[in-house]
């Protein structure tokens, strides 16, 4: 929202005039935040006042090398079974024909990348979404569980979404992953007028020593409108998502909830030297974890004939907590150095005494 980039950019020089800097910092909003792919929203038909948390992420304590290293490994690392990866995937190679294409689906309607698989000698051809994984360095999340109901209008209900963006810090295979989004750009640009969808630019994510990298924004939203997916099935919300059922509530607004909607959340355990992978709760992900995603891109109408081009969350497995934990330490550590005082010897005066003993007291101290 184009409000909160000014209000960013406002409290971003009241850090620096209050001496926080050489470290990252993040600006939270204590109303929920509501993203929208037009312009920019008035909530209800009210002014909306958000007030600022300052949130140290990723900061002086962060090893940002070590987890730029260990990214690295991690992708670079052969995949077990179909190469799914978007730093090595390509769309059309010589030879192949359409093996990508991009598709226009209705309720709701969207464009997909679609790869045709032979489904048997009988079959005949099937199609697929292409799906893409890769690994990165969170520097923005915001996950479920659901607490509070969101205090928006339920024409915003749509725009409510659980997302996450990613970093490489500057890793190699991290940034081929940026340069293939950009390519499935380019496909799905041409299937529209020019200008007509959205450039499509990432976020980018600066450094305690003001270092830019890119990063990867991906989400999913909590409800469709019925009325764009008037057949799609009905999932109940997991427990760990919307614990006291507020999103469940809205649902008699006219939206659903369906296979669309959902995100699959795991973390990675090492069993006999084998990697596996077991269910996890949204809770469990912070910034500075190197996790690995499952995403489609997807384009989507917007108003007055606009297209845009977006990062479909599916999955997102946890692979390494080492390094936002370490920092988490040392953070902890340094504040409660900061918190330490020397000791200080206080006297006092205590107990009782009426005005005839403070009276003769008072007489020994004159004589």
């Amino acid at each position: 929202m184009e409000v909160k980039r000014d209000a960013d950019s406002i409290w971003s020089a009241r850090l620096r005039r209050m001496g926080v800097t050489g470290m990252m910092y993040n600006i939270q909003w204590s109303s929920m935040e509501v993203k929208r792919d037009a312009d920019s929203i008035c909530l209800g038909g009210q002014s909306t006042v958000y007030y600022p948390q300052i949130v140290l992420t990723m900061d002086r304590h962060y090893d940002l090398q070590g987890a730029r290293n260990a990214l690295e490994q991690m992708a670079c690392s052969a995949p077990e079974g179909e190469d799914r990866r978007l730093s090595s995937m390509v769309l059309k190679t010589p030879g192949q024909g359409d093996q990508a294409r991009v598709v226009r689906f209705e309720h709701p309607q969207t464009w997909r990348l679609i790869k045709k698989t032979s489904a048997g000698e009988d079959s005949g051809l099937e199609s697929e979404e292409l799906v893409f994984t890769f690994i990165g360095i969170i520097s923005q999340v915001d996950f479920p569980p659901v607490k509070e109901k969101p205090l928006v209008a339920p024409r915003q209900y749509k725009f409510l979404r659980q997302s996450v963006s990613l970093t490489g810090l500057g890793s190699p295979t991290f940034d081929a992953a940026v340069e293939a989004t950009h390519q499935i750009f380019e496909t799905f640009q041409r299937q529209f007028q020019e200008g007509a969808l959205e450039v499509w630019q990432g976020d980018v994510w600066e450094t305690p020593s003001h270092q830019s990298h890119p990063s990867l924004p991906t989400s999913n939203r909590y409800l469709t409108p019925r009325r764009d997916a008037p057949h799609m099935e009905h999932i109940p919300f997991e427990s760990s998502v919307d614990p006291h059922g507020h999103l469940e509530a809205m649902l008699k607004d006219g939206y659903v909830h369906g296979e669309e909607n959902i995100v699959e959340y795991y973390t990675k355990n090492m069993e006999a030297g084998k990697k596996t992978f077991v269910k996890a709760g949204p809770q469990a992900f912070r910034k500075g974890d190197i996790v690995e995603v499952q995403v489609s891109f997807v384009v989507v109408p917007l108003k007055k004939q606009k297209y845009k081009m977006i990062g479909t969350l599916h999955a997102i497995a946890l692979l390494d907590t080492s390094f936002s934990q370490e920092a988490t330490r040392k953070r902890s550590m340094t504040a409660s150095t900061l918190r330490t005082t020397p000791a200080v010897s206080l006297k006092r005066k205590v107990g009782f005494a009426t005005e005839e003993q403070i009276r003769k007291a008072n007489m020994e101290i004159d004589e």
